[in-house]
């Protein structure tokens, strides 16, 4: 069988010097087929930088149901950095990977700080705000300043792998050094925000990680791996590893109306700084009943007996399959008291529940609580 050409890992010279009607195709496509989305149609740096850290690892159905609502609650830098962390996480919650939601925080209070409350448009100065990085800044600088710079993300790195016919891991170099300079001589000086938007926009909507709509496509023309019967095959990403499982076990500890909660440590290896339900990770030849219990012994600071599993969630993340089990528990009455309870461990009544920024596992269960009383 012949083998299929194999173009070199990083584009020739002349690869990168696109078609003189590709700047064109690309922006003509986006202007008639993008989709009507709430932060796009602004140039508010502060709304761009909020949808490009709430759109990181996040699908855009997701976003979409909250970053108005986000606008709302905090609608400027000034507004987001005078917020409690608390408000914060509660009003991420549900989207994940809070560390971003925190970034976010801190960043706004770094603008206000040096800044006067107004975004840098220099490029050095938005990559010292924390959370922000090169695609990131790059996003902000091209979208919301006009600004000639490039930016490399998951769809970019497909449009660009498949139209240039490049191989090799995208995640490392020298193909990723490629990539970025690629981008960058492709970015035009007109329209580069909307030239950047329009090849996220292209990669996300066309040309998919799996079956793309190739004759869609306004770059098919000149596009490599379509010529070469390569179009599955790019980017040569690694496989994705299998979810690790993780059984946890957590506690209902029940006070008449009110529920007991733990707030985790801020160096917390998972959801920190959140409320949870007392848990545990199951150990190895532990039982989740005796994970419960000792996850309960923990926050109360005293024995509790153990009873029927209330209810079981799953919740994937990352590399985990998180499996929680929530089980009934009784304290002591010394222990009702509060006496011996830890200071992060607070008395909540069920359906203040709501109010508190808790992880998406534990707000499952939280929700079957609050919609069985």
């Amino acid at each position: 069988m012949e083998e299929k050409p194999r173009p070199n890992a990083a584009p020739k010279k002349e690869a990168a010097r696109p078609p003189a009607d590709f700047e064109t195709r690309l922006l003509a496509w986006y202007d008639r087929y993008r989709r009507d989305l709430p932060w796009r149609g602004t140039q508010d740096p502060y709304a761009v930088w909020v949808s490009e850290v709430m759109l990181q690892q996040t699908q855009v159905a997701t976003v979409l149901r909250y970053f108005s609502s986000w606008m709302r609650r905090f609608p400027s830098v000034r507004a987001l950095a005078r917020a409690r962390e608390a408000d914060v996480l509660h009003a991420w919650q549900g989207l994940g990977y809070y560390s971003r939601a925190r970034r976010l925080h801190a960043g706004a209070r770094m603008v206000v700080e040096r800044h006067a409350g107004e975004l840098p448009r220099q490029h050095s100065a938005l990559l010292a705000l924390p959370g922000i990085g090169a695609y990131s800044a790059g996003a902000i600088a091209s979208i919301a300043f006009g600004e000639r710079a490039p930016l490399v993300d998951g769809n970019v790195i497909r449009v660009l792998a498949r139209r240039f016919g490049l191989r090799g891991d995208p995640n490392k170099l020298p193909l990723k050094r490629a990539l970025w300079q690629l981008a960058g001589e492709l970015v035009p000086a007109k329209r580069p925000g909307d030239f950047n938007q329009a090849l996220m926009e292209l990669g996300a909507t066309v040309c998919t990680p799996r079956a793309p709509r190739c004759d869609e496509c306004p770059l098919r023309a000149a596009c490599i791996a379509r010529r070469d019967g390569l179009v599955e095959q790019l980017p040569e990403l690694p496989a994705r590893a299998k979810a690790t499982r993780v059984r946890v076990a957590a506690a209902l500890l029940r006070d008449g109306e009110h529920v007991h909660v733990v707030r985790l440590a801020p160096e917390a290896p998972r959801w920190a700084g959140l409320w949870t339900f007392p848990y545990a990770e199951v150990r190895t030849e532990e039982t989740p009943v005796a994970a419960a219990r000792r996850a309960a012994l923990e926050a109360m600071g005293a024995d509790v007996r153990v009873g029927a599993r209330v209810a079981k969630v799953t919740h994937t993340i990352t590399r985990f399959r998180i499996e929680l089990e929530l089980y009934e528990a009784a304290p002591a009455p010394r222990v009702r008291s509060g006496a011996k309870r830890r200071p992060n461990v607070a008395r909540v009544r069920a359906r203040e529940l709501e109010t508190l920024a808790m992880p998406a596992p534990h707000r499952k269960l939280a929700r079957m609580l609050f919609e069985e009383r």
